[in-house]
Protein backbone atom coordinates (compact mmCIF):
# COMPACT_ATOMS: atom_id res chain seq x y z
CA UNK A 1 0.00 0.00 0.00
CA UNK A 2 3.07 2.55 0.83
CA UNK A 3 4.78 1.75 -2.53
CA UNK A 4 0.94 2.58 -4.40
CA UNK A 5 0.95 5.52 -2.11
CA UNK A 6 4.24 6.93 -2.88
CA UNK A 7 3.28 6.17 -6.87
CA UNK A 8 0.38 8.41 -6.87
CA UNK A 9 2.24 11.18 -4.63
CA UNK A 10 4.96 11.35 -7.34
CA UNK A 11 2.82 11.36 -10.62
CA UNK A 12 3.74 14.43 -12.17
CA UNK A 13 0.56 15.55 -14.09
CA UNK A 14 2.66 18.36 -15.90
CA UNK A 15 4.44 15.73 -17.72
CA UNK A 16 1.72 13.50 -18.77
CA UNK A 17 0.45 14.03 -22.34
CA UNK A 18 -3.12 14.97 -23.31
CA UNK A 19 -5.69 13.72 -25.39
CA UNK A 20 -8.56 15.87 -26.80
CA UNK A 21 -12.04 14.90 -25.26
CA UNK A 22 -15.18 14.19 -27.81
CA UNK A 23 -17.74 16.25 -25.89
CA UNK A 24 -18.10 17.62 -22.61
CA UNK A 25 -20.68 16.18 -19.45
CA UNK A 26 -24.37 17.19 -20.50
CA UNK A 27 -23.19 18.00 -23.83
CA UNK A 28 -25.25 17.40 -26.68
CA UNK A 29 -24.22 16.92 -30.78
CA UNK A 30 -26.84 16.50 -33.48
CA UNK A 31 -26.43 14.28 -36.42
CA UNK A 32 -28.97 14.50 -39.76
CA UNK A 33 -29.11 10.97 -39.77
CA UNK A 34 -26.01 8.85 -38.76
CA UNK A 35 -23.43 8.43 -36.66
CA UNK A 36 -20.28 6.06 -36.24
CA UNK A 37 -18.31 5.44 -33.91
CA UNK A 38 -15.47 2.92 -32.04
CA UNK A 39 -15.50 1.06 -28.79
CA UNK A 40 -12.55 -0.13 -27.84
CA UNK A 41 -11.11 -2.01 -24.30
CA UNK A 42 -8.03 -3.14 -22.30
CA UNK A 43 -5.34 -1.77 -24.56
CA UNK A 44 -2.14 -1.78 -22.14
CA UNK A 45 0.39 -3.90 -22.62
CA UNK A 46 1.21 -6.92 -20.49
CA UNK A 47 1.90 -7.50 -16.84
CA UNK A 48 4.79 -9.32 -15.63
CA UNK A 49 2.62 -11.75 -13.73
CA UNK A 50 0.68 -12.26 -17.09
CA UNK A 51 3.81 -13.87 -18.45
CA UNK A 52 3.03 -17.00 -15.96
CA UNK A 53 -0.36 -17.08 -16.67
CA UNK A 54 -2.54 -18.93 -19.15
CA UNK A 55 -3.03 -15.60 -21.14
CA UNK A 56 -1.81 -15.42 -24.70
CA UNK A 57 0.61 -12.56 -25.32
CA UNK A 58 -0.38 -10.68 -28.52
CA UNK A 59 2.31 -7.60 -28.40
CA UNK A 60 1.46 -6.06 -32.22
CA UNK A 61 -2.28 -6.66 -31.70
CA UNK A 62 -2.77 -3.20 -29.97
CA UNK A 63 -0.88 -1.14 -33.03
CA UNK A 64 -2.89 -3.54 -35.33
CA UNK A 65 -6.52 -2.80 -34.01
CA UNK A 66 -5.21 1.24 -33.68
CA UNK A 67 -4.35 0.82 -37.23
CA UNK A 68 -7.69 -0.63 -38.65
CA UNK A 69 -9.39 1.92 -36.15
CA UNK A 70 -7.31 4.56 -38.19
CA UNK A 71 -8.43 3.76 -41.21
CA UNK A 72 -11.66 3.95 -40.55
CA UNK A 73 -11.27 7.54 -39.29
CA UNK A 74 -10.05 7.89 -42.68
CA UNK A 75 -12.93 6.83 -43.90
CA UNK A 76 -15.13 8.98 -42.52
CA UNK A 77 -16.83 5.94 -39.90
CA UNK A 78 -15.54 6.80 -37.20
CA UNK A 79 -16.61 9.98 -35.34
CA UNK A 80 -15.34 9.58 -31.81
CA UNK A 81 -13.67 6.76 -29.87
CA UNK A 82 -14.58 4.75 -26.69
CA UNK A 83 -12.00 3.57 -24.38
CA UNK A 84 -13.65 0.87 -21.92
CA UNK A 85 -10.53 1.09 -19.63
CA UNK A 86 -7.34 -0.25 -19.00
CA UNK A 87 -5.28 1.74 -21.86
CA UNK A 88 -2.29 1.67 -18.94
CA UNK A 89 -0.61 -0.93 -17.16
CA UNK A 90 -0.55 2.01 -13.85
CA UNK A 91 -1.01 5.34 -13.80
CA UNK A 92 2.59 7.19 -14.46
CA UNK A 93 4.04 8.90 -16.46
CA UNK A 94 5.56 6.27 -18.06
CA UNK A 95 2.65 4.33 -18.26
CA UNK A 96 0.67 7.43 -19.97
CA UNK A 97 3.50 8.10 -22.72
CA UNK A 98 3.46 4.74 -23.40
CA UNK A 99 -0.06 5.22 -24.23
CA UNK A 100 -0.10 7.79 -26.06
CA UNK A 101 3.10 6.67 -28.20
CA UNK A 102 0.97 3.70 -28.84
CA UNK A 103 -2.38 5.47 -30.09
CA UNK A 104 -0.81 9.03 -31.40
CA UNK A 105 -1.81 8.12 -35.24
CA UNK A 106 -5.71 7.47 -33.89
CA UNK A 107 -6.50 9.97 -30.98
CA UNK A 108 -6.08 13.56 -31.56
CA UNK A 109 -4.06 15.44 -28.54
CA UNK A 110 -0.79 17.35 -26.99
CA UNK A 111 1.61 15.13 -29.50
CA UNK A 112 1.71 15.66 -32.83
CA UNK A 113 1.27 12.58 -35.25
CA UNK A 114 4.40 11.35 -37.38
CA UNK A 115 1.55 10.64 -40.75
CA UNK A 116 -0.35 14.02 -41.38
CA UNK A 117 -3.87 11.34 -41.21
CA UNK A 118 -6.83 12.52 -39.42
CA UNK A 119 -7.27 11.37 -36.08
CA UNK A 120 -10.12 11.14 -33.78
CA UNK A 121 -11.23 12.56 -30.07
CA UNK A 122 -12.41 10.44 -26.91
CA UNK A 123 -14.38 9.50 -24.66
CA UNK A 124 -12.97 7.42 -22.01
CA UNK A 125 -13.87 4.96 -19.16
CA UNK A 126 -11.85 4.57 -16.47
CA UNK A 127 -10.06 0.91 -15.53
CA UNK A 128 -8.68 -1.20 -12.91
CA UNK A 129 -4.99 -0.16 -14.23
CA UNK A 130 -5.86 3.49 -14.23
CA UNK A 131 -6.58 3.53 -10.45
CA UNK A 132 -3.27 1.35 -9.90
CA UNK A 133 -1.67 3.64 -7.37
CA UNK A 134 -4.19 6.56 -8.37
CA UNK A 135 -7.48 6.34 -6.88
CA UNK A 136 -7.67 9.73 -6.80
CA UNK A 137 -7.69 9.61 -10.44
CA UNK A 138 -4.51 12.39 -11.00
CA UNK A 139 -3.11 10.70 -13.92
CA UNK A 140 -6.76 9.84 -15.83
CA UNK A 141 -7.89 13.25 -15.41
CA UNK A 142 -4.55 15.02 -16.62
CA UNK A 143 -4.30 12.74 -19.62
CA UNK A 144 -8.25 13.40 -20.62
CA UNK A 145 -8.54 16.92 -19.20
CA UNK A 146 -12.22 17.75 -18.72
CA UNK A 147 -13.19 14.68 -18.76
CA UNK A 148 -15.84 13.59 -16.00
CA UNK A 149 -18.25 15.23 -14.01
CA UNK A 150 -17.81 18.30 -12.43
CA UNK A 151 -17.61 17.71 -8.75
CA UNK A 152 -15.28 19.90 -7.47
CA UNK A 153 -12.89 20.72 -5.11
CA UNK A 154 -10.04 19.90 -7.60
CA UNK A 155 -11.38 16.23 -8.12
CA UNK A 156 -11.23 14.33 -11.18
CA UNK A 157 -14.93 13.21 -11.75
CA UNK A 158 -15.36 9.43 -13.36
CA UNK A 159 -18.69 9.55 -14.20
CA UNK A 160 -20.46 11.67 -17.40
CA UNK A 161 -23.15 11.21 -19.95
CA UNK A 162 -23.17 12.88 -23.37
CA UNK A 163 -26.29 12.80 -25.94
CA UNK A 164 -26.03 12.39 -29.46
CA UNK A 165 -29.15 13.51 -31.07
CA UNK A 166 -29.72 11.20 -34.46
CA UNK A 167 -32.41 11.65 -37.55
CA UNK A 168 -34.83 13.57 -34.47
CA UNK A 169 -33.86 10.63 -32.19
CA UNK A 170 -31.57 11.08 -28.85
CA UNK A 171 -29.25 8.54 -27.60
CA UNK A 172 -28.17 9.24 -24.33
CA UNK A 173 -24.44 7.74 -23.43
CA UNK A 174 -23.46 7.43 -19.56
CA UNK A 175 -20.16 6.42 -18.77
CA UNK A 176 -19.79 4.80 -15.24
CA UNK A 177 -17.20 4.35 -12.89
CA UNK A 178 -17.22 0.56 -11.54
CA UNK A 179 -14.41 0.70 -9.08
CA UNK A 180 -16.38 1.01 -6.13
CA UNK A 181 -13.80 0.09 -3.68
CA UNK A 182 -11.83 3.08 -4.93
CA UNK A 183 -14.01 5.45 -5.03
CA UNK A 184 -15.22 5.43 -1.38
CA UNK A 185 -17.76 7.80 -0.95
CA UNK A 186 -17.94 9.34 -4.51
CA UNK A 187 -19.50 6.23 -5.09
CA UNK A 188 -22.75 7.90 -3.58
CA UNK A 189 -22.01 11.12 -5.73
CA UNK A 190 -21.85 8.61 -8.73
CA UNK A 191 -25.15 7.07 -8.36
CA UNK A 192 -26.78 10.56 -7.10
CA UNK A 193 -25.62 12.33 -10.42
CA UNK A 194 -27.20 8.68 -12.21
CA UNK A 195 -30.23 9.52 -10.91
CA UNK A 196 -30.57 12.73 -11.66
CA UNK A 197 -29.69 12.69 -15.47
CA UNK A 198 -31.92 9.34 -15.98
CA UNK A 199 -35.13 10.67 -14.42
CA UNK A 200 -34.71 14.38 -14.53
CA UNK A 201 -33.51 15.04 -18.31
CA UNK A 202 -34.95 13.88 -21.91
CA UNK A 203 -33.80 11.26 -23.80
CA UNK A 204 -35.32 8.33 -25.94
CA UNK A 205 -32.48 5.46 -25.67
CA UNK A 206 -29.91 4.36 -23.17
CA UNK A 207 -26.24 2.87 -23.85
CA UNK A 208 -23.79 2.37 -20.87
CA UNK A 209 -20.19 2.35 -20.82
CA UNK A 210 -18.36 0.61 -17.85
CA UNK A 211 -15.08 -0.96 -17.33
CA UNK A 212 -15.74 -4.19 -15.03
CA UNK A 213 -18.42 -6.67 -16.88
CA UNK A 214 -22.00 -7.96 -15.08
CA UNK A 215 -21.46 -11.51 -17.39
CA UNK A 216 -18.30 -12.91 -18.56
CA UNK A 217 -17.18 -16.45 -18.83
CA UNK A 218 -13.63 -15.53 -19.70
CA UNK A 219 -11.22 -17.57 -17.31
CA UNK A 220 -9.03 -14.61 -15.98
CA UNK A 221 -12.02 -12.72 -15.36
CA UNK A 222 -14.78 -12.43 -12.61
CA UNK A 223 -18.72 -11.60 -13.55
CA UNK A 224 -20.04 -8.69 -11.84
CA UNK A 225 -16.61 -8.54 -9.81
CA UNK A 226 -17.45 -6.98 -6.33
CA UNK A 227 -21.15 -6.60 -6.98
CA UNK A 228 -20.42 -3.12 -8.16
CA UNK A 229 -21.99 -3.46 -11.97
CA UNK A 230 -25.08 -5.33 -10.39
CA UNK A 231 -25.48 -2.35 -8.35
CA UNK A 232 -25.00 0.01 -11.48
CA UNK A 233 -27.02 -1.30 -13.59
CA UNK A 234 -29.59 -2.04 -11.24
CA UNK A 235 -29.71 1.66 -10.04
CA UNK A 236 -29.46 2.45 -13.72
CA UNK A 237 -32.29 0.35 -14.87
CA UNK A 238 -34.36 1.43 -11.54
CA UNK A 239 -34.72 5.11 -12.71
CA UNK A 240 -34.77 5.11 -16.84
CA UNK A 241 -37.47 4.67 -18.70
CA UNK A 242 -39.00 1.09 -19.25
CA UNK A 243 -37.24 -0.47 -22.01
CA UNK A 244 -34.75 2.39 -22.68
CA UNK A 245 -31.42 0.40 -22.16
CA UNK A 246 -30.37 -0.93 -25.22
CA UNK A 247 -26.84 -1.89 -25.05
CA UNK A 248 -23.69 -2.45 -22.15
CA UNK A 249 -20.47 -1.98 -22.92
CA UNK A 250 -17.87 -3.07 -20.98
CA UNK A 251 -14.09 -2.88 -21.44
CA UNK A 252 -12.11 -5.56 -18.91
CA UNK A 253 -12.51 -9.17 -20.44
CA UNK A 254 -9.22 -9.81 -21.95
CA UNK A 255 -11.38 -11.62 -25.28
CA UNK A 256 -14.91 -10.27 -26.83
CA UNK A 257 -18.01 -11.50 -25.48
CA UNK A 258 -21.41 -10.77 -26.44
CA UNK A 259 -24.59 -11.72 -24.11
CA UNK A 260 -28.34 -11.67 -24.67
CA UNK A 261 -29.75 -12.88 -21.31
CA UNK A 262 -33.67 -10.99 -21.58
CA UNK A 263 -34.32 -11.77 -25.27
CA UNK A 264 -34.65 -9.93 -28.34
CA UNK A 265 -36.38 -6.88 -26.12
CA UNK A 266 -33.96 -7.29 -23.78
CA UNK A 267 -30.71 -4.94 -23.69
CA UNK A 268 -27.30 -6.16 -25.75
CA UNK A 269 -24.15 -6.96 -23.12
CA UNK A 270 -20.89 -6.72 -24.91
CA UNK A 271 -17.52 -7.43 -23.66
CA UNK A 272 -14.99 -5.10 -25.94
CA UNK A 273 -12.09 -6.09 -23.84
CA UNK A 274 -9.65 -7.04 -27.00
CA UNK A 275 -7.86 -4.33 -27.60
CA UNK A 276 -4.54 -6.18 -26.93
CA UNK A 277 -3.56 -6.68 -23.61
CA UNK A 278 -2.62 -10.87 -22.98
CA UNK A 279 -5.66 -12.66 -24.20
CA UNK A 280 -8.01 -15.38 -22.79
CA UNK A 281 -9.78 -17.42 -24.13
CA UNK A 282 -13.34 -17.14 -25.13
CA UNK A 283 -15.67 -19.27 -23.46
CA UNK A 284 -18.55 -20.23 -25.03
CA UNK A 285 -21.17 -21.26 -22.30
CA UNK A 286 -20.97 -21.84 -18.50
CA UNK A 287 -21.84 -20.02 -15.15
CA UNK A 288 -22.10 -16.87 -13.85
CA UNK A 289 -23.82 -17.00 -10.33
CA UNK A 290 -22.37 -13.79 -8.96
CA UNK A 291 -24.41 -12.08 -11.47
CA UNK A 292 -27.61 -14.07 -10.65
CA UNK A 293 -27.44 -16.23 -14.21
CA UNK A 294 -26.76 -20.10 -13.04
CA UNK A 295 -26.19 -20.59 -16.92
CA UNK A 296 -25.46 -18.58 -19.46
CA UNK A 297 -24.21 -18.87 -23.18
CA UNK A 298 -23.01 -16.30 -25.85
CA UNK A 299 -25.21 -14.87 -27.73
CA UNK A 300 -26.15 -18.08 -30.40
CA UNK A 301 -25.34 -15.67 -33.73
CA UNK A 302 -21.83 -14.34 -32.51
CA UNK A 303 -20.75 -17.77 -31.34
CA UNK A 304 -21.66 -19.13 -34.60
CA UNK A 305 -19.75 -16.52 -36.21
CA UNK A 306 -16.71 -17.20 -34.34
CA UNK A 307 -17.06 -20.67 -34.59
CA UNK A 308 -16.70 -19.89 -38.42
CA UNK A 309 -13.63 -17.60 -38.04
CA UNK A 310 -12.20 -20.10 -35.64
CA UNK A 311 -11.93 -23.17 -38.18
CA UNK A 312 -10.63 -20.54 -40.73
CA UNK A 313 -7.79 -19.21 -38.18
CA UNK A 314 -6.92 -22.46 -36.96
CA UNK A 315 -6.17 -24.00 -40.24
CA UNK A 316 -3.87 -20.79 -40.64
CA UNK A 317 -1.54 -21.12 -37.87
CA UNK A 318 -1.19 -24.72 -38.00
CA UNK A 319 -3.08 -25.07 -34.73
CA UNK A 320 -3.59 -28.53 -32.76
CA UNK A 321 -6.63 -30.77 -33.72
CA UNK A 322 -7.07 -30.59 -30.01
CA UNK A 323 -7.69 -27.34 -29.98
CA UNK A 324 -10.45 -27.79 -32.56
CA UNK A 325 -12.03 -30.54 -30.02
CA UNK A 326 -11.78 -27.79 -27.21
CA UNK A 327 -13.68 -25.69 -29.42
CA UNK A 328 -16.62 -27.80 -30.36
CA UNK A 329 -16.28 -29.53 -27.11
CA UNK A 330 -15.79 -33.48 -28.42
CA UNK A 331 -13.84 -36.19 -28.32
CA UNK A 332 -11.30 -35.54 -25.47
CA UNK A 333 -13.11 -32.50 -24.29
CA UNK A 334 -15.95 -34.00 -24.71
CA UNK A 335 -18.50 -32.94 -21.43
CA UNK A 336 -16.41 -29.59 -21.09
CA UNK A 337 -17.35 -26.22 -22.09
CA UNK A 338 -16.12 -25.10 -25.74
CA UNK A 339 -13.77 -22.49 -25.49
CA UNK A 340 -11.75 -20.82 -28.25
CA UNK A 341 -7.92 -21.12 -27.34
CA UNK A 342 -6.71 -17.72 -27.62
CA UNK A 343 -3.15 -19.48 -28.95
CA UNK A 344 -5.49 -20.60 -31.90
CA UNK A 345 -7.47 -16.99 -32.16
CA UNK A 346 -7.52 -14.55 -30.09
CA UNK A 347 -11.05 -12.69 -30.29
CA UNK A 348 -9.07 -9.00 -30.38
CA UNK A 349 -10.32 -6.33 -32.37
CA UNK A 350 -12.45 -3.53 -32.35
CA UNK A 351 -16.39 -2.34 -32.30
CA UNK A 352 -18.00 -0.38 -34.98
CA UNK A 353 -21.40 1.33 -33.49
CA UNK A 354 -23.60 3.04 -36.25
CA UNK A 355 -26.82 4.85 -34.52
CA UNK A 356 -29.46 5.73 -37.19
CA UNK A 357 -32.60 7.07 -35.74
CA UNK A 358 -33.71 4.74 -33.62
CA UNK A 359 -31.85 2.04 -34.69
CA UNK A 360 -28.14 0.50 -33.60
CA UNK A 361 -26.14 -1.69 -35.52
CA UNK A 362 -22.54 -2.92 -33.76
CA UNK A 363 -19.74 -4.72 -36.33
CA UNK A 364 -17.06 -6.45 -34.30
CA UNK A 365 -13.94 -6.68 -36.19
CA UNK A 366 -11.61 -9.22 -35.35
CA UNK A 367 -7.79 -9.87 -36.19
CA UNK A 368 -6.78 -12.13 -38.27
CA UNK A 369 -3.86 -14.18 -38.84
CA UNK A 370 -1.81 -12.02 -40.84
CA UNK A 371 -2.45 -8.62 -38.71
CA UNK A 372 -5.51 -7.30 -40.99
CA UNK A 373 -9.10 -6.79 -39.56
CA UNK A 374 -12.37 -7.69 -40.83
CA UNK A 375 -15.77 -7.70 -39.86
CA UNK A 376 -17.62 -11.21 -38.95
CA UNK A 377 -21.04 -10.01 -37.18
CA UNK A 378 -23.26 -7.56 -36.76
CA UNK A 379 -25.79 -7.06 -34.16
CA UNK A 380 -28.63 -5.02 -35.00
CA UNK A 381 -31.22 -3.03 -32.98
CA UNK A 382 -34.03 -2.33 -35.59
CA UNK A 383 -36.47 -0.80 -32.91
CA UNK A 384 -38.95 -0.94 -30.39
CA UNK A 385 -41.59 -2.79 -32.62
CA UNK A 386 -38.80 -5.28 -33.39
CA UNK A 387 -35.89 -5.09 -30.87
CA UNK A 388 -32.82 -6.70 -31.92
CA UNK A 389 -32.59 -8.63 -35.22
CA UNK A 390 -29.18 -10.67 -35.01
CA UNK A 391 -28.60 -13.23 -37.42
CA UNK A 392 -31.69 -11.79 -39.72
Amino acid sequence: MLILASLALALDTKKVPTQDIFLDDGQTKTYESTVEFAVVGSTRDGLPEERASKRVSTPKVQAQVAADISAAIQEGKVEFLVLGGDVVTASTVAGWKSFTKSWVEVISGSEPPEGGKLRTRVLPVPGAREVAGDDRYFGFGAAFPGVGADIGYNRVGTWYHVDLAVGGHTWRLLFVDSNKASLGSRWDEQTAYIEKVLVEEEYESLVVFMHHPLLTLAPGQAANAGEAPEELLAFIDGNTKVGALRAVFAGAPHATEVFQPRGKFGELYVNAGGGGAPADNTVRWGHAEAAGFPDIKLETTFDFALLREFEKQAEARACSPVAMEHAKSTDSWAGFPGEYEASCMPTQGWWNVALTGEKLSATFRVVQPDGTLRGIYTADYAGKKQGWTIGK
